[in-house]
C-alpha cells in the first residue's frame, strides 16, 4: 500500500531530500509487503483446503451410495432373441426366468376404397339425369314394373312424351282402358313382356309428364299427378320430413325455390334446415343437390331422398373411434383426394389418419385408404353412411390387439410397447411374431462403478495433497517460493491422508470371505498411490456377492457396521465445521483478517509518519535555501569589498 510521496521536495535547497525520504519509505514498506505475501499464502492455504472439502464430500458421496441397500438390489434383463421383444427391469427384484411368444403384434385398423384411375376421380358420384337444360320440364321418376291399378283412366289428349319407356315386365292390370287420342311419340318404347290385359281403365286426370321413365316397384295410384319430392333431414330415428309438391311441367328453377321456401324446410326457430341449389356433374348433366344449410359435419345434418334421378343430397358419413365419432357432410362429386382432405383437416378427427395409395395397378391404382393412428381394439375404425370403404386390417373382427403368452398364459394390449403390467418391474415392447425367454438377473453394476469411483476419488485426494495429482498447485509457470506445496509443512494434512488410508485399510470383524476392500483387490504403494485390481472385484462379485453387500452394509443382527457406513461417517466428520479442513480454513482466515488490520494500521501510521517528515523536510528545504541566498549575498559583498581595495 503506498504511503505518498514528496514530488517537489529539494528545489530549494538544491539536495536530493526526495531519493532520502524514497529510501526511507522502501525500508518502512517492506514490513507491509512481507504480510502481503504471508496473506497470499494463507489465501492459497484456504483455497487449497476448500479443494480438499470438495473432494472429501465426492468421496462422500461414493461411500453413501455404498451404504444403501438398494444398490446391492439392482437388476438388468438378458433376451435370449431380441428380435422378438427388448425390455427393461427396476431395481430390487430377484433373478427369475420366463418364456414369451408373441403370436400377433398390435395392429392398425385400416380401411380402403375401391381402385380408382385418378385422384381426382369422384368417390362420390353425381347423378345422371339426362337433363341438359336447367329450364327443362323436370322429370317424375317412378320405378320399372309400374303397377297402374285398377279403374285407373288415362283421358283423351293425354301425351306420352318422346323417350318414355314402358319397362319390361309391367302390368297393366285387368279392367284398364286405354282411351283414344293417345300419342306416342318418337322414341317412346313399350318393351318386349309388357302385358296389356283386358278391361283396363285408366282413369282421368293423370298426367304422365315428358321424359318419363317407369321403372320396377312404382305404383301410380288412381287420380294422382306426379308424387311428391319427399326429403328427410336429421339424425336417424329423429328425423324431419320436407314434402315439396312437384307440379306439371316446373322447371328447375321452381322446384329449388319450392324447396328452400318450404314451410316444412325450417327448425323449432323458423331457421331453413336445408339448401337446394342447381349442380352439373362432369357430363354437363343438371340436377339438384340438397345441404345442411348449416353446413353439416354433425350428426343431425343428415339428408336422405329417393325416387329422383336429377335430386341428389350431401352424404353425411360418420367416423367413428372409441367413444369419439367424426360427421363429415360429403357434397356429391366429391374426390378420392378431396375426402382424404376432409377427413385429415377435421378438427374433430378422433385420429385417423387418411392417405390416396398407389396400390400398383396399371389401370386403376388410386384407392383412399384409412388408417387408426394408434393399435389396438380400443382404437378400431367403425364407418356409418360410407359404403365406399370397406375394412382391411381387422376385417371380420380379427383382433387388433398384441397376442402373447408369459409361461403359458395369454395376454391381450392394445400396445406394443410400455407392457408393464405382466412381469413385475418388467416393461417390454413387442418387436416381432416369436419365441424368446426373458431373464432378470441381479447386477451389481451399481456397486462396482461407486467402489471405483470412491477409490479414485480417495487416490485423487491423496495425490492432491501430496502434490503428484494433476491439479495441484505446482504449475511449471510458477517462480520456486511460489511453487511450493501448500501442505508442504502441514502436519494436518499429513494427518488428512493417513485417516484415509485408515479408512481404506479398515478391517470389519465379519465371519466372511471379505473383511476389507484389500480383499477386493484394494493396494496402497509404498509411494502412496492407490490402486483397486478390477479382475479380483469382479471376481469377487460374481462368486459371493453376498458376502460383498455384508462387507459394505454389515450385519444388523449383529450389530456390525459395514465399511460404507464406517467410511461414510468418518468423512462426515472430515467435512464437518469442526473437521481438520475446515478447522485449517478457519485459522488461516482468521490470520488473514489480522494481517488485513496489521497492514491497514501499518499503512496509517507510515502515512502520518511521512506526512509529518514531508512537512519537516519542506520546512528544511526552506530554511537551507534562505541560508543559501544569505550566504550568496555575503559572497556577493566581500568580492565588492574586495573589488574596492584593489582600486
Amino acid at each position: 500500500m503506498a504511503t505518498g510521496s514528496i514530488t517537489s521536495l529539494g528545489i530549494g535547497s538544491g539536495l536530493d531530500l526526495q531519493d532520502i525520504i524514497d529510501q526511507l519509505k522502501g525500508v518502512d514498506e517492506s514490513r507491509i509487503t512481507a504480510k502481503q505475501k504471508k496473506q497470499t499464502k494463507l489465501q492459497t492455504q484456504v483455497d487449497a483446503y476448500n479443494t480438499v472439502n470438495a473432494k472429501l464430500f465426492s468421496i462422500k458421496s461414493d461411500a453413501l451410495n455404498l451404504s444403501l441397500a438398494s444398490n446391492f438390489l439392482g437388476n438388468r434383463v438378458s433376451i435370449s432373441n431380441e428380435d422378438i421383444l427388448s425390455a427393461t427391469v427396476g431395481d430390487g427384484y430377484d433373478a427369475s426366468s420366463y418364456s414369451l411368444e408373441v403370436s400377433q403384434k398390435a395392429q392398425r385398423n385400416s380401411w380402403a376404397s375401391t381402385a380408382a384411375a385418378g385422384k381426382t376421380d369422384a368417390l362420390f358420384n353425381e347423378p345422371g339425369s339426362g337433363i341438359s337444360d336447367t329450364d327443362t320440364t323436370a322429370v317424375t321418376i317412378l320405378g320399372a314394373g309400374v303397377a297402374l291399378t285398377d279403374e285407373v283412366t288415362l283421358s283423351a289428349d293425354t301425351l306420352v312424351g318422346a323417350g318414355s319407356t314402358i319397362a319390361s315386365g309391367s302390368t297393366l292390370s285387368a279392367g284398364t282402358v286405354l282411351t283414344t287420342d293417345i300419342i306416342n311419340n318418337s322414341g317412346t318404347t313399350i318393351v318386349a313382356g309388357t302385358t296389356l290385359s283386358v278391361d283396363t281403365v285408366i282413369q282421368g286426370d293423370t298426367l304422365l309428364q315428358e321424359d318419363m321413365t317407369l321403372r320396377s316397384g312404382s305404383i301410380l295410384e288412381a287420380d294422382s299427378m306426379s308424387p311428391p319430392l319427399s326429403i328427410y333431414y336429421g339424425a336417424d330415428g329423429d328425423q324431419k320430413q320436407i314434402d315439396i309438391n312437384l307440379d306439371p311441367g316446373m322447371s328447375f328453377e321452381k322446384i329449388i325455390d319450392a324447396i328452400n321456401n318450404s314451410a316444412d324446410n325450417t327448425d323449432g326457430d323458423g331457421n331453413q334446415m336445408l339448401t337446394a341449389s342447381i349442380a352439373s356433374n362432369d357430363n354437363g348433366e343438371y340436377y339438384v343437390r340438397l345441404s345442411p344449410t348449416s353446413g353439416g359435419n354433425t350428426e343431425d345434418s343428415q339428408i336422405s331422398v329417393s325416387g329422383f334421378d336429377w335430386v341428389a343430397a350431401d352424404t353425411t358419413v360418420g367416423i367413428t373411434q372409441g367413444d369419439r365419432t367424426m360427421y363429415l357432410t360429403v357434397a356429391p362429386g366429391t374426390t378420392y383426394q378431396g375426402m382424404a382432405k376432409l377427413i385429415n383437416d377435421a378438427e374433430d378427427n378422433p385420429g385417423i389418419t387418411a392417405a390416396i395409395i398407389n396400390n400398383g395397378d396399371t389401370d386403376n391404382p388410386y384407392q383412399l385408404t384409412l388408417i387408426a393412428d394408434k393399435a389396438g381394439e380400443k382404437a378400431r375404425i367403425t364407418l356409418s353412411n360410407f359404403d365406399e370403404l370397406t375394412e382391411v386390417n381387422g376385417a371380420g373382427g380379427q383382433s387388433l390387439n398384441a397376442e402373447f403368452t408369459v409361461d403359458g398364459i395369454s395376454y391381450s394390449r392394445q400396445s406394443n410397447s410400455r407392457i408393464d403390467d405382466v412381469i413385475d418391474g418388467v416393461t417390454f415392447e413387442l418387436k416381432s411374431v416369436g419365441e424368446t425367454t426373458l431373464d432378470i438377473e441381479v447386477s451389481h453394476d451399481t456397486v462396482r462403478e461407486d467402489l471405483l469411483s470412491m477409490i479414485k476419488g480417495f487416490n485423487d485426494l491423496v495425490s492432491y495433497i501430496t502434490g503428484t495429482g494433476a491439479d495441484s498447485s505446482n504449475t511449471e509457470s510458477e517462480t520456486e517460493e511460489d511453487a511450493d506445496n501448500p501442505f508442504e509443512s502441514s502436519s494436518s494434512a499429513r494427518r488428512i491422508v493417513a485417516q484415509l488410508k485408515s479408512l481404506l485399510t479398515k478391517n470389519i470383524d465379519l465371519d466372511s470371505a471379505y473383511t476389507s476392500l484389500i480383499d477386493l483387490g484394494l493396494d496402497i504403494a509404498k509411494d502412496g498411490t492407490i490402486s483397486i485390481d478390477e479382475d479380483t472385484l469382479d471376481e469377487a462379485i460374481t462368486n459371493d456377492p453376498d458376502a460383498l453387500r455384508t462387507l459394505f452394509l454389515g450385519d444388523e443382527d449383529k450389530k456390525i457396521t459395514g465399511i460404507a457406513d464406517v467410511i461414510n461417517d468418518a468423512l462426515s466428520e472430515m467435512v464437518s465445521s469442526t473437521g481438520i479442513a475446515s478447522t485449517e480454513i478457519d485459522e488461516a482466515e482468521a490470520k488473514i483478517d489480522r494481517l488485513d488490520q496489521d497492514i491497514y494500521n501499518e499503512t496509517a501510521r507510515l502515512t502520518k509518519k511521512y506526512e509529518i517528515m514531508s512537512a519537516e523536510f519542506r520546512r528544511l528545504d526552506t530554511y537551507i535555501n534562505q541560508l543559501n541566498s544569505e550566504a550568496a549575498l555575503l559572497t556577493s559583498l566581500f568580492d565588492s569589498f574586495s573589488t574596492s581595495g584593489d582600486d
